[in-house]
């Protein structure tokens, strides 16, 4: 995004890194240990300056509306963590245009502080099918989020559990898709162990300067190729 030689002496590399939370109705018998299992994540990160010197994280939570839970600003000043609530539907689109709008105002945020800005990433974590109405309406905005044209475009990396469609996973995702098998575990698995599989990521990615995604998470099928940003 911008040239290495442009950041400031002491600053090198800076991703930026969405994590999107289902929070719709489907996820209320799951609230308490996501929230439980965010703050773990959250406290992980605050410990770790590595990370977040890297790692630029921002907290999305949606349902019927997107709400941003964390601005990518904030993480390390954070007293405490916001309690999410879940209710609602589960609509992507409103999703998809809100990263965008974040995308736009945070790259050049991380740019003036002398980062050199890699692609944005994006966690996406969900239980549920969309609830767009027509329920192909979230195509477009994602199309906008996705578009190579823009040069900031991110790259996409899906969770799903429950009833989550494994389709439409994979046609929201750009580089990978993680499906929760049944077989493996119920919910109350595979909520933390999506989660600790994004910490993975992140710490890897730290190590690596550059987009490292785990070969395996317990209790998911990979559904492509195990992805390194080049």
């Amino acid at each position: 995004m911008t040239d290495p030689a442009e950041a400031a002496p002491g600053l090198g590399k800076g991703m930026p890194t969405y994590i999107a939370l289902d929070v719709s109705k489907s996820m209320q018998k799951h609230e308490g240990l996501l929230n439980e299992t965010l703050a773990k994540i959250i406290k992980e990160l605050y410990l770790n300056p590595r990370v977040s010197e890297f790692v630029h994280l921002s907290i999305i939570a949606f349902s019927s509306a997107p709400t941003v839970v964390v601005k990518m600003t904030e993480l390390t000043r954070m007293r405490q963590m916001p309690v999410l609530r879940c209710h609602g539907g589960t609509r992507f689109g409103p999703l998809f245009e809100l990263l965008r709008d974040r995308i736009d105002l945070d790259v050049p945020l991380l740019q003036d502080k002398g980062y050199s800005v890699l692609r944005p990433v994006v966690f996406l974590l969900t239980d549920g099918a969309p609830t767009d109405r027509p329920t192909d309406a979230w195509r477009e905005p994602h199309r906008a989020l996705v578009d190579r044209e823009w040069r900031r475009h991110p790259r996409i990396i899906s969770f799903g559990f429950g009833e989550a469609v494994e389709e439409i996973l994979r046609a929201m995702s750009t580089v990978q898709t993680y499906m929760a098998d049944p077989a493996l575990g119920d919910a109350t698995s595979a909520l933390p162990e999506a989660m600790n599989g994004m910490l993975s990521s992140m710490v890897a990615s730290v190590q690596a300067r550059r987009l490292m995604l785990p070969n395996e998470v317990a209790g998911y099928r990979v559904l492509s190729e195990e992805y390194v940003e080049q």
